[in-house]
């Protein structure tokens, strides 16, 4: 969703640093990571300082497909100078990321500025209708789910029992007991009712089922691809995503 918007100048950068705990990111045309606000570095994770980062671009700590989807956005707003909006599953949670197109007449070069919130996780942005998400998710405790478990995970989610998930994938009701026991296993939870809340707590239940299904095949394909050379312990921190440390450390 491309808004037409003031384009980002220097002097913005100090306004965003003031704010506690924004995490913002600013990207050169090359998008190489040129400038970020202390809570960005914080979301890093391994890194002590925004030196620690610089110039590092998306290729660099992001597997391929996941890389790419994002570039093309960045892309995306630098030649048409509009900002644009997504939804994106980081670190097991919903947030909501906004690109903006940098002043090239300011800055002297192009470049995207980004800025990361935790989105609403039990209901979408009423007032936007059309805010797209992206497919290749960041996966931290969810990463050690199979994608039929991941599929199942969202139905639970969204309060459907077990024999409405077994109508609906076509599979007997001991089948989906198995893959939710094997889910409690892997992700530490006793209950449904524990299940429900760690996912809705991760706002699963706020996308829909074809969103999700993307999330999941998304999934699949940047565990094909593995991890990118010299990969960061938080991998999208420099991506203009926000990451959370104990759910939501920024």
């Amino acid at each position: 969703m491309g808004i037409s918007t003031r384009p980002i100048r220097p002097d913005d950068f100090g306004v965003f640093a003031q704010i506690p705990g924004i995490a913002a990111v600013a990207r050169d045309q090359d998008l190489r990571l040129f400038w970020c606000t202390k809570a960005f570095v914080k979301v890093a994770g391994t890194v002590d300082s925004s030196e620690d980062i610089h110039g590092t671009t998306l290729n660099e700590i992001l597997p391929m497909g996941a890389a790419k989807e994002r570039t093309l956005i960045h892309q995306r707003v630098m030649e048409t100078g509009e900002s644009t909006s997504h939804y994106q599953f980081s670190a097991d949670a919903r947030v909501l990321c906004t690109v903006f197109p940098l002043d090239e007449d300011a800055f002297g070069h192009k470049g995207v500025f980004a800025i990361v919130k935790d989105a609403p996780v039990n209901t979408r942005l009423c007032e936007f209708h059309d805010i797209d998400v992206l497919s290749t998710p960041n996966l931290l405790r969810l990463g050690v789910l199979s994608s039929r478990e991941l599929e199942i995970l969202h139905y639970v989610a969204t309060g459907m029992s077990t024999h409405e998930i077994a109508e609906l994938v076509c599979r007997a009701d001991k089948t989906i007991e198995h893959h939710v026991n094997s889910i409690h296993g892997k992700l530490g939870t006793h209950s449904r009712a524990q299940l429900v809340r760690f996912a809705s707590e991760r706002g699963i239940q706020s996308f829909t089922a074809e969103e999700w299904a993307s999330i999941v095949r998304g999934a699949r394909m940047v565990k094909r691809h593995g991890p990118a050379a010299g990969e960061i312990e938080a991998k999208d921190a420099a991506s203009g995503v926000l990451l959370h440390s104990d759910r939501t450390s920024a």
